[in-house]
């Protein structure tokens, strides 16, 4: 049995429209400029704010999954609490892929860089039965500024979104 991850943000992950989650390059918020790559940023705004994608459940899952966000920031003290609203679909023409609701909402809490920048990746535990083999999953990953425990007072800078999970 291996651990496989995969990137689970890709050409159809959108921001919501609150206007405050867009993609941007890094050099924007980065000190040297030197990698321009594209980052997520997620606004402290005090509301829950995001990103919708879709993905398909790896033909070698067999379960153990874990969505694990790759982010930063600027500031060094105050949480930020991630959430991963999802809802699976699957079958043969068994299931509308237009449906409203999720199936679950796992979360995470996780404490600022203890400097400016450095990578940090929580673990969202989801409930591992929820996914299939083939199945496809539509989620909103967010920041909850909404909720108590998110205390970060800056924006946070997400580089990557994975699933990891094991196979047979």
């Amino acid at each position: 049995m291996a651990t496989h991850e995969i990137s689970l943000l890709g050409p159809s992950t959108v921001p919501d429209t609150s206007g405050n989650c867009w993609q941007e390059p890094y050099t924007i918020a980065a000190t040297n400029d030197v990698w321009a790559l594209l980052v997520y940023r997620f606004k402290d705004s005090g509301t829950k704010v995001g990103v919708y994608g879709q993905f398909t459940v790896p033909q070698n899952y067999v379960g153990t999954a874990a969505v694990k966000p790759v982010w930063t920031a600027t500031a060094t003290t105050g949480n930020i609490v991630w959430q991963f609203e999802y809802r699976t679909v699957g079958g043969d023409d068994t299931t509308s892929l237009d449906q409203a609701g999720t199936e679950e909402t796992p979360n995470v809490t996780d404490a600022a860089p203890t400097a400016a920048h450095r990578r940090l990746q929580p673990t969202i535990s989801p409930t591992s039965a929820n996914f299939a083999a083939g199945e496809t999953v539509e989620y909103y990953f967010v920041r909850d500024g909404s909720v108590v425990g998110d205390t970060l007072a800056a924006d946070g800078l997400l580089f990557d979104l994975l699933l990891s999970y094991s196979d047979a």
